[in-house]
């Protein structure tokens, strides 16, 4: 099922793509579920393989800006046609901008909507198989939905393994965050998940300042607003099904039996109690930390332990995307009041 992207296997991927199958591959973010996204038939067995609500709209990807058209609408306004030439510098990389779709796009894809996210991953292995078609790739993450997203083939095997016609494998992924995501029909853009390129740094590209970027739905302008105008917009995502808290919610003397550790930086506490103890860090790096955070959930998540106590970052920068994953992961396993003693 795995098997190394050579020159062969990326031409078998491709072919299985033009037939209307699945293929799980690598970007520098995390593991892709692929399928040719002018195929409404081939997407569909995404939805169903990952169990993923209809009302979630995919990710497009295409091999180089010049391809952009085969998802964009060919009748972008000009001011919206600029701000795309202005981020290219950006890709291939971790940016997906959403935009009005182009008419062969079908609906599944979008969930319905007239718009489209868009981008060009920078993983070697992604890009020489979007050049191998000549099609656009929709591909969200290559993991059941609301799980943890995979960051290496093995976790892509052992969840979705009997339900893709192969899996290519390109290591572990660099950046381990999903990209993020900005809106370019809201006036001005909008980060609509924050992810492995910062706002910061699209702040700086735009010439608008972070906060404007990074404002609430509510303060936008000149759209229809919808809780799922883009992948990653549940309150509940990226989740373990071990039970997740922040270090600083607990009461360290007061923890069950097995406990799993996740810590960002050598001199954080390690309590006591923990069974498993898994350090990204020694500094604090947040690189480190975004590309090894998955991994070390999904790790913990399969030694069945009764928690697992995960440290906490300034939410700047890279930071914003850790806290917003650990956020969404947390609000879905976090133990009720009775189950676990809080701090005041």
């Amino acid at each position: 099922m795995i098997r190394p992207a050579d020159t062969a296997a990326l031409q078998d991927a491709a072919a299985w793509l033009r037939r209307g199958e699945l293929v799980a591959f690598p970007t520098e973010t995390v593991y892709g579920l692929g399928a040719n996204a002018w195929d409404a038939h081939a997407v569909a067995k995404i939805f169903a393989a990952k169990g993923r609500p209809a009302t979630n709209p995919l990710i497009v990807h295409v091999a180089s800006v010049d391809r952009l058209g085969y998802a964009i609408s060919d009748k972008l306004p000009a001011e919206m046609q600029d701000l795309v030439q202005s981020l290219a510098p950006f890709w291939p990389g971790p940016l997906t901008i959403v935009v009005p779709r182009h008419r062969r796009i079908p609906d599944i894809v979008t969930a319905g909507l007239d718009t489209v996210g868009v981008r060009i991953p920078a993983h070697p292995v992604a890009l020489a198989l979007l050049n191998l078609c000549e099609f656009p790739v929709a591909a969200p993450s290559a993991n059941p939905s609301n799980y943890v997203s995979p960051t290496c083939a093995a976790h892509v095997e052992r969840e979705l393994g009997a339900k893709v016609a192969m899996i290519l494998d390109g290591g572990p992924c660099q950046a381990g965050i999903e990209s993020t995501i900005l809106s370019l029909v809201e006036h001005p853009p909008r980060v609509l998940r924050a992810g492995a390129l910062s706002a910061e740094e699209l702040a700086d590209r735009l010439k608008l300042p972070v906060a404007t970027l990074l404002r609430p739905a509510s303060q936008a302008s000149g759209v229809k607003h919808s809780a799922q105008s883009a992948p990653g917009q549940l309150p509940e995502h990226y989740s373990p099904h071990t039970p997740l808290v922040f270090a600083h919610e607990v009461d360290m003397q007061t923890l069950p039996s097995r406990v799993g550790r996740i810590v960002f930086r050598a001199t954080s506490p390690l309590f006591v109690q923990a069974a498993e103890i898994v350090r990204l860090s020694d500094d604090g790096d947040l690189r480190q930390i975004a590309r090894g955070l998955f991994a070390a959930l999904r790790e913990l998540d399969q030694r069945r332990l009764d928690l697992l106590i995960v440290d906490t970052c300034e939410e700047e920068g890279l930071g914003l995307a850790i806290m917003d994953r650990l956020r969404r992961a947390r609000q879905r396993t976090r133990p009720g009041r009775a189950d676990l003693p809080q701090k005041d």
